[in-house]
């Protein structure tokens, strides 16, 4: 149901070959059919929220059965989000978000919903997603001490606390992973182990790479790998520009260029000087890779929206002109990428653009949530459209 389709590329124009190439289908942003909520918005929030029902229900059986499975089949929607993933953080999500509130500071005790999830494993020693529910669960309180809800970088100094319960985490991965040692969520989880492992500088590679060779046609496996080799992480920005041309090398039979724009398609996006090492034509080859390999409305829109938010004015004030020159050359495809794969709008995709796979937001969004990436949306593409009716003279700079 939100398999990735590895049909061959089509023969066209790349989007980053300027925005004048002409557009496939022309629309006016009010023409565009608007899908508040479509099967992947829907199977992704369907996860979320039968492993939050389940918890709630203590369907722990039912729960530890359906991840395992969802696990085995590798199940993952088009952006990368894995389903096991999606039902473990539903599964998590009271206890988590009750710890976040009660956390003010670093000497605040451990909150009994927490620790409730990691008693839970001794009732149910054999069923390896129940310690893999925990083991999350203790890495969210983790961050929650250091005043992280979706961990943005490591801490300058860690606390006590923070590695107290990666402490606590490890132990119960370990469990799961002698339960089930083919498992890819147990292998994704300890890429985030590293944040309290000494010399993960020197595991990172090793580690992310089993969880790409496990899962191969996942992007979001991808997309993790290449946040946590920026500097902020485990790598710096020569390591990226490495790794993600060894890795596109290497799946090349799978994505050719695809898994070159995956790699950084975060990265980019989070850390905007990393533009500096960034190939970026062969980025946007990729992408257009994405668009033509799959034909999929969902990704059409979370590469409309990643390009929109490339715009020189979303860019930080001390940005090198190097690396402000790459965000223009991205954003300049914007034109060319709504005319030809735009069809509809998708607002939740434009809502969560900025989110990595397996976020904390990723149950149902308001009513009002919706309403603001609509207008969001809506108002990108009015301006990519203008520019394909009204291009800009030759030599002539476009302003976001």
């Amino acid at each position: 149901m939100f398999g990735i389709s590895r049909s061959k590329r089509s023969r066209h124009d790349g989007i980053g070959q300027g925005s004048s190439a002409a557009p496939g289908v022309q629309h006016a942003p009010s023409e565009l059919p608007v899908r508040n909520e479509t099967r992947h918005d829907r199977g992704r929030n369907v996860y979320f929220q039968k492993g939050q029902f389940l918890a709630r229900q203590d369907r722990w059986d039912m729960l530890g059965r359906l991840i395992a499975e969802t696990d085995r089949t590798k199940g993952a929607t088009p952006a990368g989000d894995s389903l096991a993933a999606l039902l473990a953080v539903g599964a998590r999500d009271d206890a988590v978000r009750h710890a976040r509130g009660a956390i003010q500071g670093k000497e605040c005790p451990v909150p009994a919903g927490i620790d409730a999830l990691t008693e839970l494993t001794q009732d149910m020693p054999n069923t390896y997603a129940i310690f893999l529910v925990a083991a999350r669960a203790q890495i969210d309180c983790a961050w929650a001490y250091e005043g992280q809800v979706d961990p943005y970088a490591m801490p300058r100094v860690a606390s006590e606390a923070f590695l107290d319960r990666f402490d606590v985490a490890s132990e119960l991965l370990a469990q799961a992973e002698a339960l089930a040692p083919e498992s890819v969520e147990v292998a994704a989880t300890k890429c985030d182990l590293l944040a309290a492992v000494p010399g993960a500088e020197d595991l990172v590679d090793a580690l992310h790479r089993d969880v790409i060779r496990a899962d191969p046609g996942n992007p979001g496996r991808l997309r993790s790998y290449g946040v946590h080799l920026l500097p902020r992480w485990f790598g710096s920005y020569s390591h990226l520009a490495r790794m993600s041309e060894t890795l596109s090398q290497e799946a090349q039979p799978i994505w050719g260029n695809q898994a070159y724009a995956w790699m950084w398609f975060d990265a980019l996006r989070l850390d905007p000087e990393a533009a500096e090492e960034l190939d970026v034509d062969r980025f946007l080859a990729g992408l257009d890779e994405i668009l033509a390999s799959s034909e999929n409305a969902h990704l059409a829109n979370l590469i409309s929206a990643y390009v929109d938010g490339m715009k020189p004015a979303a860019a930080p004030d001390d940005l090198s002109a190097g690396a402000m020159a790459v965000r223009q050359h991205i954003h300049a495809a914007l034109p060319a990428l709504t005319g030809r794969h735009l069809t509809e709008l998708h607002p939740q995709v434009w809502a969560r653009a900025d989110a990595l796979p397996g976020a904390s937001h990723a149950g149902p969004l308001s009513a009002g949530r919706i309403a603001a990436a609509t207008a969001q949306a809506r108002s990108a593409v009015e301006a990519a459209l203008s520019i394909r009716l009204h291009p800009a003279p030759a030599g002539m700079g476009r302003s976001a």
